[in-house]
């Protein structure tokens, strides 16, 4: 009778040991399929950001209705590019001097953010400067003791690609919202389709993590709009 007794109670022991396990268990795939989930939505520091928010309402007054919950992952990658970068110290002779007319050269400037710090900034304006192509945002400031001058970004002049808001989210972390057609950006076979004509775009977020040297890519739903139109209201 003591030995079933044993037993029995080993088995009751078993028995919710296993319960526990599966539970546990179940719990964490939970939580791992919600944090991937989640990871493919535009993340919170952007979407509830004031700037982010005073954006979008911006849009609406206008009629175009974009919401930060459907913009979702569509590409992440590194940012960094040698080709397009060049890096010196700032102790360097003269770079001191450079840097700083440089600063304030585009200080107060449309189509250029800088970060709190105010060592850097995002030059974003849709036409050709300082060996800087329209379809490109360039990158210049100081990390550290270095002075970085980068092409950071590019998009697809035949998709019509406009950006049209940047700002920083802390020092290390910016946005950079762009229109452009939906359509791909190594694809040379799909016809011209002229900003003048209605179109179908789509708003690509790019969020910029410098201290991780990462650029994560969010993607609206498209819309059609004749993008011409709507520059002088974005």
């Amino acid at each position: 009778m003591r030995y079933h007794r044993h037993m029995k109670k080993y088995l009751n022991v078993a028995l919710v040991t296993i319960i526990f396990i599966a539970i546990s268990f179940g719990l964490y795939i939970n939580v791992k399929k919600q944090s991937e989930v989640d990871r493919t939505r535009l993340p919170d520091k952007v979407a509830l950001n004031r700037l982010f928010q005073r954006w979008v309402a911006n849009l609406r007054k206008k009629g175009l209705v974009i919401e930060g919950d459907e913009f979702k992952l569509k590409e992440d990658n590194e940012i960094y590019n040698t080709t397009w970068m060049t890096i010196s110290s700032i102790d360097n002779p003269g770079k001191k001097a450079e840097f700083d007319a440089t600063l304030a050269s585009h200080s107060e400037t449309p189509g250029v953010v800088f970060a709190p710090s105010n060592t850097l900034f995002i030059d974003f304006r849709n036409k050709p400067r300082d060996n800087v192509f329209a379809n490109q945002v360039r990158l210049y400031g100081l990390k550290e003791d270095k002075i970085i001058d980068a092409r950071i970004l590019d998009c697809s002049v035949r998709a019509n690609c406009y950006f049209d808001r940047a700002y920083f989210l802390d020092n290390d972390v910016f946005v950079i919202t762009e229109f452009s057609r939906n359509i791909s950006k190594k694809d040379e076979t799909v016809s011209i389709c002229p900003a003048t004509q209605s179109c179908t775009y789509t708003v690509k977020l790019h969020l910029v993590d410098l201290m991780h040297n990462k650029r994560y890519v969010y993607e609206s739903k498209p819309f059609d709009i004749i993008l011409s139109d709507w520059i002088p209201n974005l």
